[in-house]
């Protein structure tokens, strides 16, 4: 069942932000929903699988967009990578240090981005970019209060809970 509802999740955060928060864009602006449901997986996770989950979800991030395939595939690896070493080092109960940990790993992932798509080619402006990173990672950390208490929950009570051998 946890396998069921990570995958219609995941499939959400992939549909939402080109149908729903098309209308709810600042500026063009949208969240990265995707991106915080890795943020979120790595929290409550080991670092192997929340890896794992960042490596596969980046690649049909990549598949589902079509161009630039690896772009999504390295940031989402990081971004778990990250969010997982922060968990381990900060207090994930703490509703303001999540929001905080949300916004500061967005935004490397965004800064992320950001490198990657310069390096294939696109021209994009300085002040473009630390606005599109400044924006996703701020609507990011605003959906923290709405999202995360259900997922917290979720996690803690079995629903999306990994099942290690042994606790950490």
């Amino acid at each position: 069942m946890r396998y069921i509802l990570l995958a219609v999740m995941f499939l959400l955060s992939l549909i939402l932000p080109g149908t729903l928060f098309h209308y709810w864009s600042w500026s063009g602006i949208k969240p990265d929903l995707v991106m915080l449901l890795t943020i979120y997986i790595a929290m409550h996770h080991r670092l192997s699988s929340s890896m794992f989950w960042g490596l596969g979800a980046g690649l049909l991030v990549d598949l589902y967009l079509g161009r630039y395939v690896g772009m999504y595939t390295l940031t989402l690896a990081v971004v778990a990578f990250l969010s997982y070493w922060l968990a381990e080092r900060w207090y994930r109960e703490n509703f303001l240090i999540t929001t905080f940990v949300v916004f500061m790993v967005t935004a490397v992932g965004q800064i992320l981005v950001a490198f990657l798509s310069l390096g294939a080619g696109l021209q994009w402006p300085l002040g473009y970019i630390m606005r599109l990173v400044i924006g996703v990672a701020f609507y990011n950390a605003v959906l923290v209060p709405i999202t995360y208490p259900l997922i917290h929950q979720s996690f803690l009570s079995g629903w999306l809970r990994y099942k290690p051998r042994y606790e950490r």
